[in-house]
């Protein structure tokens, strides 16, 4: 697995950025806020209007059934916890019992249950899904799926990330509160998608506009000093019905459980769509976010934390390795873009997804890179100032037609992505500093940007699937050819020395998968899929693809009007030219194989259960190498199992109470982990408890959840000898809302 801190000890990568440059972010930044702005200000028409509007005819409801499934019922938030439809597997929309594929949905009601402030966060309870593989690290969402790290995706086009390995130092993140669902698609879904992992992806499903009017606004306190306030506003736009707006948005100012951290956020993000008839829509959405997150985690090494070592001491949990005179890690993201969909006919629809991305961050610490003794760490003083700019386009068509017995959606389309990195690096030798009796008064000076890392990835994607149904059979079968052309080149701005390289990688991948739907809800599939993923790094090296195999059998039970769905898989993924990185150097494993058996189920049942229970057994093992000795050993950050268990329960109250009162609470086991590629010591198991409850009266809301009750002490995981990663410790969060 890829190192999160990819250009670690890299000493080059950039021009400083001119004061040009630097007016020109202002300008982009500044036009997103004011086109903001106007839109809050517009947004208020409708509640006014409303408030003026005379009382509405209750007409007779008239229920239209025809044969054309919109895609709109798939990105819905749902009821609890249980979702039917998904429109990621197969960009139609497909329930999810009859998609021949391992599909996890993690539904609104059950982020709100659990509150959760990451897109990382909602995937704890998620089967064989590690959620927090560097702890609570508040730079990226670094999470696996089956071992690998998972592609993330928002609203089926893929988030650009500055390396291939779920953000590196700087990823792309979505504010969770923007989202109605987040959907993990387990194995490889590069036949539609293009760049994926075989491990999977992580697509993450928009709030739409509602063409009612309601709102929210809430307030939260918890700790590490965190307050928080968000509001969610949406409704018809005018007086003219085919326009609808949502606005929501979010301020906070927290610490985090180390010193120096912070997890600050300011993000807002405007939608506005147009439904001129039943057959066309048309979305256009945006959204800005900056976040502040200080000095940006911790690197601890094993010796006293993982391992005793030789003083008898343990490293607190809130140890920075980082300096109060240089501790910054501010990162701006923004991307505007549209979705539109339109039906040609009764059995055609044509679909087209576009969207425009930009991150901008300015990342000065230091942090661990050696070990001298069991009491005192080397650190490297590290500056990065990179700046993405990414485009991305879908269009397709969906033609539903029958030849004799056999009915078939067809979905033909063609991608194109586009994404331009400019990396401007410098580290130099920082002061060492004592994990027991830290000194924060040591000379040291700034490190100076040293190189440029400037490069393009262009990719074209040409797609075509078939949906077949016969019967109670379900066939799906998808072919994909892609175009990669890289160009990287790293300017030395000591010596003017420009290194460069290009590559154009291209690859067919293919998916066949077959299901079949018997009456009482019981659905057994077979999957056979592969991977493609072009591969970035912040060095100015070339790397080859990765490439992988799925082969995946499994059952589903998801019976008709029955609140509940499980389903049970084994697989067998494997994946070629796995990137690692050991010191400065860039390798590539030859083959990494992860067999395994997951069970997922989740459950609203009676009038108040909701349920998620998950468990997963898998065998992650590299079984070919060009390092001899590494041949069965394990990836580190990657568990062999995993069990967890979330239930929230609607609480009876006697008649003379009003309102509702929720419970809820759940436990999460990670299984231990390896710490480093050569398996020289493992990472403990640990078990986290958490819970929430929730009164509910009329329009107002009061919640109270808390993670790692317990307030257990674990490492969540380590890359090296020296490089570890603590924990949250036990956190408590408190929100108060009105909605209308």
């Amino acid at each position: 697995m890829a190192h999160r801190h990819s250009s670690f000890a890299l000493s080059s990568n950039g021009d400083a950025p001119t004061p040009r440059a630097h007016r020109a972010r202002s300008t982009t930044h500044g036009l997103l806020i004011s086109s903001v702005a106007g839109f809050a200000i517009l947004a208020q028409m409708p509640l006014a209007q409303a408030q003026d509007a005379q009382p509405a005819t209750k007409l007779e409801t008239i229920t239209v059934e025809g044969s054309r499934a919109s895609t709109k019922t798939s990105r819905s938030a749902g009821e609890g916890y249980v979702a039917r439809d998904s429109a990621s597997a197969t960009k139609t929309a497909t329930p999810v019992a009859e998609t021949p594929q391992s599909i996890s949905v993690i539904t609104r009601a059950s982020m709100t249950d659990r509150a959760v402030q990451s897109v990382a966060d909602s995937l704890v309870y998620s089967a064989n899904v590690n959620g927090q593989r560097y702890g609570n690290d508040t730079r990226s969402d670094y999470f696996t799926v089956r071992g690998f790290p998972a592609d993330l995706y928002l609203d089926g086009l893929r988030i650009p990330q500055i390396a291939n390995q779920t953000g590196g130092y700087a990823g792309f993140r979505v504010e969770p509160y923007f989202l109605n669902r987040v959907e993990v698609l387990r194995g490889p879904s590069s036949a539609l998608f293009g760049q994926t992992n075989v491990g999977g992806v992580v697509n993450m499903i928009s709030k739409d506009p509602s063409d009612e009017a309601s709102g929210e606004v809430y307030a939260r306190y918890g700790s590490f000093s965190q307050k928080e306030t968000g509001f969610d506003l949406t409704g018809p736009l005018g007086k003219d019905n085919d326009l609808a707006y949502r606005l929501t948005g979010i301020y906070r100012d927290s610490e985090t459980g180390i010193k120096l951290g912070k997890n600050d956020r300011f993000a807002i993000s405007p939608t506005i769509s147009w439904t001129p008839d039943e057959d066309t829509s048309l979305t256009v959405y945006g959204a800005y976010m900056k976040d502040d997150a200080g000095q940006a985690g911790a690197i601890i090494p094993a010796r006293g934390s993982v391992l005793p070592n030789s003083l008898g001491l343990t490293i607190p949990r809130d140890f920075t390795d980082g300096d109060p005179r240089y501790d910054t890690y501010e990162k701006e993201t923004a991307y505007v873009g549209y979705r539109l969909e339109h039906a040609l006919s009764e059995d055609l629809t044509l679909r087209q997804n576009f969207r425009y991305s930009r991150l901008d961050a300015n990342y000065q610490n230091l942090f661990t890179s050696g070990l001298t003794d069991d009491r005192t760490i080397t650190r490297t003083v590290y500056n990065a100032q990179p700046v993405l700019d990414a485009y991305a386009l879908d269009t397709n068509l969906e033609y539903k037609f029958d030849t004799g017995p056999m009915q078939h959606t067809m979905l033909a389309g063609v991608d194109f992505q586009w994404q331009r990195l400019i990396n401007n690096t410098g580290s130099k030798v920082g002061p060492t500093q004592d994990l027991f009796d830290p000194t924060y008064d040591q000379p040291f000076t700034p490190a100076a940007l040293t190189t440029r890392l400037d490069q393009i990835q262009r990719q074209v994607g040409i797609y075509v699937q078939d949906q077949i149904e016969l019967g109670g059979l379900r066939l799906t079968a998808s072919g994909r050819q892609d175009f990669v052309s890289i160009s990287s080149q790293s300017k030395a701005l000591a010596t003017g020395v420009t290194t460069p390289y290009t590559q154009d990688p291209s690859q067919f991948t293919g998916r066949v998968g077959a299901a079949y739907v018997f009456d009482n809800g019981v659905v057994p599939y077979a999957l056979y899929s592969t991977s493609f993923l072009p591969v970035l790094t912040l060095a100015n090296t070339a790397l080859k693809p990765t490439t992988g195999t799925l082969k995946e059998v499994g059952v589903k039970y998801a019976p008709d009007g029955a609140d509940f769905d499980v389903t049970l898989s084994a697989f067998e993924a494997t994946q070629q030219n796995v990137v690692n990185r050991v010191a400065t150097v860039y390798y590539q494993t030859d083959e990494v194989r992860v067999r395994g058996v997951e069970i997922e189920a989740n459950a609203s049942l009676w009038d108040g259960l909701n349920l998620t229970a998950a468990a997963s057994f898998q065998d992650p093992e590299v079984t070919q190498s060009q390092t001899a000795s590494q041949i069965g050993k394990m990836p580190y950050t990657v568990p062999k199992q995993q069990q967890s268990l979330f239930v929230s329960y609607d609480m009876p109250l006697p008649d003379a109470w009003q309102g509702e009162l929720v419970v809820g609470g759940g436990v999460r086991h990670i299984g231990k982990t390896a710490g480093d590629t050569a398996n020289s010591f493992f990472v403990p198991g640990y078990t986290l408890v958490d819970a929430f409850v929730r009164y509910e009266h009329d329009r107002y809301r009061l919640q109270l959840n808390g993670y790692n009750l317990a307030d257990k002490a674990y490492v969540a995981g380590c890359n090296t000898m020296t490089q570890c990663y603590y924990g949250q410790g036990r956190s408590v969060v408190a929100t108060a809302s009105i909605k209308w």
